[in-house]
């Protein structure tokens, strides 16, 4: 967090989502990233991408919670390099996190972001901070548990007429075959990183 105070690397807090197109374009170089790390293809990645998380949800987040909602965007060099969006009360959800890797992580952008929003989260009031999932990405999990973040596993529950959880996950796993899918491992904002 040091490291990103002495290079200069300033928090902007957005408590309007006003600065979503920032993020947004923080989140479509995070998705060609990923893209590249997994094999994706990348139209494919980006039409799962704005299918999963349009803009349009997270402007619609920010007004259907505007007491909770906070956009934390890192600036180095008067340029966004990475943001994450948290929700804030009684426990603290960050929810996604996007970066531009090349600029963010030589200078510990999202340590300064975290460390951040969880001072505003502790003054708050909040009791926990949750990192969101890690899925199987062990760096992800190591970068939170300099946080003090400790897993807990849950279980996630689907309720459906017709199995199409079941069909989607089994579609998805033979195109992963196909196209020599490999989960990346993203430390440090990566966002969520549900197939």
């Amino acid at each position: 967090m040091r490291k990103a105070e002495k290079a200069g690397v300033v928090v902007e807090r957005d408590t309007t989502g006003a600065r979503l197109p920032d993020f947004y374009r923080l989140l479509e170089e995070s998705v060609k990233r990923w893209a590249e790390q997994s094999h994706e293809p990348l139209l494919l990645a980006r039409w799962r991408a704005r299918r999963r998380d349009p803009l349009e949800k997270f402007q619609a987040m920010a007004r259907a919670l505007p007491s909770s909602f906070r956009l934390y965007l890192a600036v180095h060099d008067g340029r966004p390099v990475a943001g994450i969006i948290v929700f804030l009360a009684t426990g603290t959800r960050y929810t996604n996190g996007a970066m531009i890797k090349e600029l963010a992580g030589p200078v510990r952008a999202n340590d300064l972001l975290h460390r951040t929003s969880i001072e505003d989260a502790v003054r708050a009031g909040s009791t926990h901070y949750d990192f969101g999932e890690s899925g199987t990405s062990k760096e992800l999990a190591q970068f939170k548990t300099r946080f003090g973040a400790r897993p807990a596993p849950y279980h996630e529950y689907v309720v459906e007429r017709l199995p199409l959880t079941e069909l989607d996950r089994s579609f998805r796993s033979a195109v992963k075959r196909v196209i020599r899918f490999q989960e990346p491992s993203s430390p440090g904002g990566g966002g969520r990183r549900r197939r």
